[in-house]
C-alpha cells in the first residue's frame, strides 16, 4: 500500500510541474526521413566523387557540374548507395504507416526535395544561374534522372506496403 501511495504522489507532482514534452508521432518519422535524405543523398555522392584516383580531395570547381543535377551518372562509382538510401527511406516511410497511401505520398515528395537540393548545391558552389534548369528540363538526362528517382521511391514504397500487408496477414493467421 505504501508503494502505491508513493507512486501516486510522484505522478501528481509531475502533473503539477507541467513539463513540456514533444510527441513527434507521425511527423517526426517523416522529418527524420527527410533529414536523412537531405544529408545522406548528396553526402554520399560528395564523398565518393570529390576524391581523385590518388585519394586526394579535388576542389569543387574541378568537379563535373552535372553530377549535382544528374546524380545517376555517379551511381556506379558510389555503388548505387544514394539510390539504395532513397529506396530504404521510402520503404520505411510506407512500412511504418497503417494507411499505405500516407507513406507513399510522403515518399513521393522526396523526389522534388532531392531535385531542389541539387539546385541549391549547384547555386551555392557555382553561383546562381539558369544552368540547373537547363540541365534538368531541356536535356533527356534530366528526365531520366527524374524517372529513376521516382522509380526508386515507388519500388521502395510498394515493397514497404506489401511487406507490411504480408506481416499483418501472417500475424492474423497465427492468432
Amino acid at each position: 500500500m505504501t508503494e502505491y501511495k508513493i507512486t501516486e504522489e510522484v505522478e501528481e507532482e509531475a502533473k503539477k510541474k507541467k513539463r513540456i514534452s514533444i510527441d513527434f508521432g507521425r511527423q517526426g518519422g517523416v522529418f527524420i526521413a527527410y533529414l536523412i535524405i537531405i544529408l545522406g543523398f548528396y553526402g554520399i555522392i560528395a564523398n565518393t566523387v570529390m576524391i581523385n584516383q590518388f585519394g586526394e580531395w579535388i576542389p569543387f570547381t574541378e568537379m563535373d557540374r552535372t553530377l549535382l543535377i544528374w546524380p545517376y551518372l555517379s551511381a556506379s562509382k558510389n555503388f548505387f548507395l544514394p539510390f539504395l538510401l532513397l529506396l530504404i527511406v521510402s520503404f520505411a516511410l510506407t512500412f511504418k504507416e497503417d494507411i499505405p497511401a500516407y507513406g507513399i505520398k510522403a515518399s513521393l515528395w522526396l523526389v522534388p526535395t532531392i531535385i531542389a537540393e541539387g539546385f541549391l548545391f549547384y547555386w551555392g558552389m557555382f553561383g546562381i544561374s539558369l544552368i540547373p534548369f537547363e540541365l534538368q528540363f531541356l536535356h533527356i538526362e534530366g528526365y531520366i534522372n527524374i524517372l529513376l528517382l521516382f522509380l526508386m521511391v515507388i519500388i521502395g514504397s510498394f515493397l514497404g506496403m506489401y511487406i507490411k500487408k504480408f506481416i499483418v496477414a501472417r500475424k492474423e493467421k497465427i492468432d
